[in-house]
């Protein structure tokens, strides 16, 4: 668990906010602070905290081992989420001191970083996958493409593999005109502007600073349009470069870490995610329940379709061709289809109580 309220930390707290009290959870952070701490404890469940490993590796290895070393017998299960193999010494130290069930969870489907500190993470992660195939008993993924990147086909194909969909509570994202007025209220938004929204970290994978050209060359098409981003991270400056450098300033706000996200989708009018790579992203899943279209890259897996909302482009058109996607998905659209998506997404197998109850079964098998 980090800080970060979205993706993998939203998929935890979602499964184990219903799961608690049947089965005990407990978190180990390398930070001093992770996210929803406060609702996790309240819940019952115990947090732990050690370094970071970008901060110092040493103290890090060093205080998860003596967390391992102190608590580890206490345990029956490892349930390890992550999106890449950089290390794997919670594994290791997991099988050294007998936990009897090691689960490794992939959430991605691609290395996560450029440059030479991405080339020497993506090294770390070809060595570690080998070994991690061997220490874990147990084999999940958010998607096929997620597996692929942690797993052998061997173990992917064994009894040991399953796909564990990153549900969501549908109800919670259903379209709610009300919500929708109150928000655009709150945010200062006419009911007539037409609204891009993203949610996300604003980092490689996702590309924001492409996202902000696409909004650059459609505010060009419609002027009366915003920008919605809730998120915050390294690429945040590079972004608010191109829009100055757009003449967009006064059209995107950069809203940071939101808790408010379930009432953002109301407000907005198509969400955009032109991510260079995912595993099965979460907010795909809520925008989709949230009735939106959904202009995204052709690079993430189609399993994440799960209406007929998503729209792939290619990672390779031009931001002119996004821009043209939105102009025509937005005009097309209308609020009072966006109430039968919920419906379709928790048909689909994401709705989180069906899900959850499902997981608590396989976690308590032997």
């Amino acid at each position: 668990m980090t800080t970060n309220y979205g993706g993998v930390e939203a998929f935890l707290f979602n499964y184990v906010s219903r799961m608690q009290g049947k089965i005990q959870f407990d978190f180990w952070c390398n930070n001093n602070y992770c996210a929803f701490e406060e609702k996790l404890t309240a819940l019952g469940c115990h947090i732990f905290h050690g370094a970071a490993y970008g901060n110092n590796p040493v103290k890090a290895l060093t205080d998860m081992t003596r967390f391992f070393e102190q608590h580890g017998k206490e345990y029956n299960i490892l349930w390890d989420n992550a999106s890449m193999l950089v290390h794997i010494d919670e594994l290791k130290l997991a099988k050294r001191v007998g936990i009897p069930r090691i689960i490794l969870h992939s959430h991605n489907s691609r290395d996560m970083f450029s440059g030479l500190s991405g080339k020497m993470k993506s090294l770390l992660h070809k060595v570690n996958r080998r070994s991690a195939n061997h220490l874990a008993t147990d084999y999940w993924a958010c998607s096929y493409d997620a597996g692929l990147y942690f797993f052998t086909k061997k173990n992917m194909s064994s009894e040991r593999y399953a796909f564990i969909p990153n549900a969501i509570d549908t109800h919670k994202f259903t379209f709610n005109e009300k919500i929708r007025y109150r928000k655009r209220n709150e945010l200062g938004i006419a009911n007539h502007t037409a609204v891009i929204g993203f949610v996300g970290r604003l980092q490689y994978q996702k590309d924001p600073e492409f996202l902000m050209r696409v909004f650059a060359q459609y505010h060009h098409i419609n002027p009366d349009s915003i920008l919605l981003i809730a998120g915050t991270g390294e690429l945040q400056e590079q972004c608010e470069r191109i829009n100055q450098e757009s003449g967009t300033t006064d059209a995107v706000r950069f809203l940071g870490a939101r808790k408010d996200v379930a009432q953002l989708y109301q407000a907005i009018d198509i969400f955009c995610l032109p991510s260079r790579f995912e595993g099965l992203p979460v907010v795909l899943v809520e925008a989709q329940a949230a009735g939106l279209p959904c202009i995204v890259s052709d690079t993430i897996t189609n399993e994440i379709a799960l209406t007929p909302l998503l729209q792939p482009m290619s990672r390779n058109a031009k931001p002119e061709r996004w821009a043209q996607k939105i102009a025509s998905s937005i005009n097309n659209s209308d609020t009072s289809t966006r109430l039968s998506a919920c419906a379709q997404v928790a048909e689909a197998g994401f709705d989180i109580n069906q899900a959850a109850h499902a997981l608590v079964c396989r976690l308590l098998e032997q």
